[in-house]
């Protein structure tokens, strides 16, 4: 369940050597049940090498997490740098200064030292005199350091590509205020400058960058791409871009500054404004950097201050914009002659988040300022002040949701503190009911009252609703579940129970897929395999989440792993059809033949252990598909004695599969044998329509079309494509609808039909426009220009 996170120890190695190895020993315990802290110092993890000492330190600095910086009095040029370069790479630094002796320091780490105290740098040392004294202080930062990665770690990375303004996520209803700053922020996008809004939790940054994408899409400046990015590494970000713009394959299968090139052309043949929202790993910005093309827009949200080239700081807000806030929720009550609502806002630092709380309470239980600063004063403040509540003025911020937890009753308190223990601050109330153990209906209308008190935030994706919690109010919840002693088993089993009951519904699986992959893992990590391999088995083999929304390397590195356990508790059925889908992964998502190769060769040969021939068949097709694609001379052979096992056992399944698959290979091998191409899928085709298999029946009848087509038999391929098309509409599939329609285009236009031709293509271009297939609809615009067709223009 824990993640390992680098922690790169900088100081002068044999001046500081007792703390370095202190802190050394001190980090490992602090992990808790989330993160592995590993320390690298030089002098214990340097490997091995003929590459220059400095550049073994960058290389470590350049995958840590945190880096900790001990000085004392003696100046290091590579102290210096390893600073320098944590700060241009975006890594968070903690710096800690021995405060004995001090009139002996070198000049020069003193200007150092004093250049890092001045605010504007928003880094401060933290002073010790003993070994002891800097343990202590280590471990305090590292309380609130960790808390806050819980919270950037279990926000799941999203990507959306916004056409529209509806498009763009995490709209305000409202946004109060902040009019100087949309300005600043218009001018600065339009001129293709590269913007940080920084600034404390709570204070309105997502809002703002929402408010500022609209507009940025109203004006008719372009498109936008989102990434809620939280502290995911560079890889998964690289990859969420490409998802959004439907190229994940030209991401997945390249690394290192292949990627970063491939991310590049993609970014500049869209040239989306490109807008990173909640920033917490530099090293992971510093590389997206990298990838963006001259001149194109982007607006980063962040609590860290990461050296981009204009940085806007989201404060908190004016005084009249406060009070605006305050009375939003009720009925825009006009407080700016209440002293009393002055008073309030002040205690709450005037601070977005906390504002919008006190605005929905004093609607809920009809308050009146001075009411609400009453209940604050008498309520009791039990709980620990959560670690990442330090920061100036939330001190006012947890006292307002001590009064507002405390108002709650038992049935609502239980949902609020349950949510704590999520692995991501959000849950429809499917996902809740399940952990709950209460009706779908009780978790609804409980999660609705939660949001009219401000604790939760209703979302939407698809149809489905679900709710969120604000950081800050998550950090609160989890502090809570942690002081409770509540373990995961509840969490993880609900996500369990979640995934196998909506096995079929994608947006469902969409909506919690942070939530059911965290779930996952835990259960592997905690030895709770059974549940591990079932969440994984019904994400790839009961159903299609992954192969219909496309891998990451993560899923990939889950799916390897529940092969090994399924494997080792002799579920080898499961192992089985979980190899088959890994190859399938590494040949749609990756590209990797190979390694398609080898995970299609182990599930064939489970299925002979298994002694299931039907599989045999299939798999000996597949795999001589991928020999076909490798231009391998084996696939015939394969592909023969697939067809004799299929011929022999009498399956229908098997036997159309089989068939579909040699016809594809007889259509378009380098000498092509149409005839016999043609027999088979036709052959294909007619077992599947008889046993309802339509998605072989389908893709039969479209490569029986083909083989006629070059065959000149172009009256019988313009039925067979049409009896094809019919079926796409039965099924109300649009990218069969599609493929069918360019098929039958090209039949039109060898019969000299150009007008019907036309209808064609402009309808499976249309199709493939809306639904992001930029590769076919890239290969059709081609063949219509090579073919002199009209081009329609992209809505």
């Amino acid at each position: 369940m824990a993640t390992e996170q680098r922690i790169f120890i900088s100081s002068k190695m044999h001046e500081l050597a007792s703390e370095r190895e202190a802190i050394k020993e001190l980090l490992p315990t602090l992990g808790q049940d989330i993160f592995k802290l590993s320390p690298w110092r030089f002098e214990g993890d340097a490997p091995a090498s003929d590459k220059s000492i400095r550049q073994i330190y960058l290389e470590a600095l350049q995958n840590s997490a945190l880096y900790i910086g001990l000085f004392w009095n003696e100046f290091g040029e590579w102290t210096v740098d390893e600073f320098e370069r944590a700060t241009e790479w975006g890594i968070e630094r903690h710096i800690y200064v021995k405060n004995v002796d001090p009139e002996r320091r070198d000049p020069r780490l003193q200007a150092f030292l004093d250049k890092q105290s001045d605010v504007r740098f928003g880094i401060t040392p933290r002073w010790f005199t003993t070994v002891d004294d800097l343990k202590e202080q280590v471990r305090r930062s590292l309380e609130k350091w960790l808390l806050d990665r819980q919270i950037a770690y279990h926000s799941a990375l999203s990507a959306i590509y916004a056409r529209t303004p509806d498009d763009v996520p995490d709209q305000p209803k409202k946004l109060i205020g902040r009019s100087d700053l949309i300005e600043d922020i218009q001018e600065l996008l339009e001129d293709g400058e590269r913007v940080l809004l920084h600034g404390f939790g709570g204070m309105g940054k997502s809002a703002l960058a929402a408010v500022a994408a609209v507009d940025y899409i109203a004006a008719g400046n372009g498109e936008v791409l989102w990434v809620k990015a939280g502290a995911a590494d560079a890889d998964p970000v690289f990859e969420a871009l490409a998802r959004a713009l439907d190229a994940q394959q030209a991401i997945v299968g390249v690394t290192g500054d292949a990627r970063v090139q491939a991310l590049r052309h993609l970014l500049a043949q869209a040239r989306p404004l490109i807008v990173l929202d909640d920033v917490w790993n530099g090293g992971a910005l510093a590389r997206v950097l990298k990838a963006l093309p001259r001149g194109l827009p982007l607006l980063v949200t962040s609590r860290f201050r990461f050296p981009l080239d204009e940085i806007l700081e989201v404060g908190e807000l004016k005084p009249d914009e406060a009070l605006n806030l305050l009375g939003l929720h009720v009925r825009r009550r006009d407080f700016s002659g209440d002293p009393e609502a002055q008073a309030l806002c002040e205690l709450l630092g005037n601070h977005a988040f906390a504002l919008e709380i006190a605005s929905k309470t004093l609607k809920v239980y009809d308050l009146t300022p001075g009411e609400l600063l009453k209940r604050i004063h008498e309520t009791p403040h039990d709980l620990t002040m959560p670690a990442n509540f330090g920061e100036i003025g939330r001190t006012g911020i947890k006292s307002l949701l001590d009064t507002s937890v405390s108002a709650l009753d038992k049935g609502l308190y239980d949902v609020f503190l349950n949510m704590g223990g999520l692995f991501e601050p959000s849950a429809s109330p499917d996902l809740m009911a399940r952990i709950m153990e209460q009706p779908v209906e009780q978790m609804t209308t409980a999660l609705a009252e939660l949001d009219a008190r401000g604790l939760v935030n209703v979302r939407r994706l698809a149809a489905l609703e679900f709710y969120r919690l604000h950081d800050l109010a998550y950090s609160y919840a989890r502090t809570m579940y942690l002081n409770k002693g509540r373990g995961y088993d509840q969490i993880i089993d609900a996500c369990r129970s979640y995934t196998t009951a909506h096995v079929g519904d994608l947006d469902a699986l969409d909506v919690e897929q942070s939530n059911i992959l965290e779930a996952a893992e835990a259960a592997h990590q905690i030895g709770r395999e059974n549940w591990f391999v079932e969440i994984i088995r019904a994400l790839t083999v009961d159903g299609v989440y992954f192969a219909a929304r496309g891998h990451t390397a993560a899923s990939l590195k889950l799916l390897h792993e529940a092969i090994d356990v399924a494997r080792g508790h002799d579920q080898l059925e499961t192992a089985h059809y979980l190899l088959s889908k890994l190859g399938n992964a590494y040949v749609d998502f990756v590209g990797d033949y190979d390694s398609a190769l080898k995970a299609y060769e182990a599930a064939l040969e489970l299925a002979r252990a298994l002694g299931n021939s039907v599989r045999e068949a299939i798999l000996l097709t597949v795999i001589g598909k991928v020999l076909f694609e490798q231009k391998k001379p084996q696939a015939d052979d394969y592909y023969r004695r697939a067809e004799a096992l299929a011929r022999a056992l009498d399956d229908s399944f098997a036997l159309s599969f089989v068939l579909h698959h040699r016809g594809y290979q007889l259509i378009n091998k380098p000498e092509p044998e149409y005839a016999q191409g043609r027999a088979l899928s036709g052959e294909a085709a007619q077992i599947a329509a008889a046993h309802e298999l339509t998605e072989i029946y389908f893709y039969s009848l479209i490569n029986r079309g083909s083989a006629e087509h070059e065959l000149g038999l172009l009256a019988a391929a313009l039925d067979t494509h049409q009896e094809a098309h019919g079926l796409a509409i039965q099924e109300n599939n649009h990218y069969w609808i599609a493929a069918s329609s360019r098929s039958i285009g090209e039949d039109q236009s060898k019969l000299g039909r150009r007008v019907e031709a036309q209808a064609a293509f402009d309808r499976a271009l249309e199709l493939w426009r809306g639904m992001q297939a930029k590769a076919e609809a890239d290969d059709l615009i081609q063949y219509m220009r090579t073919e002199d067709y009209d081009i329609k223009p992209e809505k």
